[in-house]
């Protein structure tokens, strides 16, 4: 088991990452990453130097945009497979993504045939893609428990799993521990992020919120500054046995940039020796 974060494959990044006492990264890429960052052959190659360079290894790759907006979604896919060999990671992560509109049965057909395809392509890759389960508001199908079972019956290729996040569980009101031990032989990545209730504000104004009041009644933090019980996920994820790596996903509005990274790695080197 090793210890990363999710960033752009630069130097700075992935020379903090090694000055840090990290063991990888997450390597990001895609149309949404901004100039330079796309998911091409070229951009794999000088992610691998530079992690080579700097004796960081690559965890995952992830496609960092919503493949549904390409006219050909599968072929985001099929390079995303590609650039990952190229960097030196046997495992993509991504969202289920479903285009808007569709009625429920609908997202599980398109679902269904174009993940059919992805796992066969995986799969002749040696590949295995773990799909993160943040709700997006309703266009990541992979986003609950329910979902997952329906997913993995109509395409039950085990080159498909989970990127597993207990933090879009917490806001949820959702318990993480079932699904950890339910689902721990499809999880091949897992995303270190804690989420924090903030109950005086929750309390003022509901899940909902009114116009008057605010609405931000939780919020993403860095692990061990929040709800989640850490030490129960470990147990956890020892029961079944996961022997992939910890990512933290560092989206907390309180310690940015290095610090929060740093007060990360900290608290789960507790876990991850």
């Amino acid at each position: 088991m090793r210890l990363g974060f999710v960033s752009l494959p630069s130097e700075e990044r992935i020379g903090f990452a090694q000055e840090a006492g990290f063991d990888g990264i997450e390597v990001i890429l895609g149309r949404w990453m901004g100039a330079g960052n796309d998911m091409t052959a070229e951009n794999g190659k000088k992610a691998k130097n530079l992690l080579d360079k700097h004796s960081v290894k690559p965890l995952t790759v992830q496609l960092g945009e919503d493949y549904t907006q390409d006219p050909k979604p599968a072929d985001r896919m099929k390079k995303t497979i590609e650039v990952a060999k190229i960097v030196g990671t046997k495992v993509v992560t991504v969202n289920a993504w479903i285009p808007k509109g569709l009625k429920v049965e609908e997202k599980y057909e398109y679902y269904r045939k174009l993940w059919t395809e992805i796992a066969r392509m995986a799969e002749d890759a040696g590949v295995r893609v773990g799909i993160e389960n943040c709700p997006h508001g309703g266009v990541n199908l992979g986003n609950c428990p329910a979902a997952f079972r329906r997913m993995f019956e109509l395409v039950p290729s085990k080159a498909i799993g989970l990127e597993f996040d207990p933090s879009h569980y917490i806001f949820q009101f959702m318990d993480y521990l079932p699904a950890i031990r339910e689902f721990g032989d499809r999880i091949y990545a897992f995303h270190a992020k804690d989420t924090q209730i903030m109950r005086d504000r929750l309390n003022g104004a509901g899940i909902y919120g009114d116009q008057w009041l605010s609405q931000d009644w939780w919020r993403f933090r860095i692990p061990g500054y929040g709800d989640a019980d850490w030490k129960a996920i470990f147990i956890a994820l020892s029961d079944v046995k996961y022997d992939g790596d910890i990512i933290i996903e560092h989206e907390d509005p309180t310690y940015g940039g290095d610090e929060g990274l740093r007060r990360g790695y900290k608290f789960l080197r507790n876990f991850v020796l």
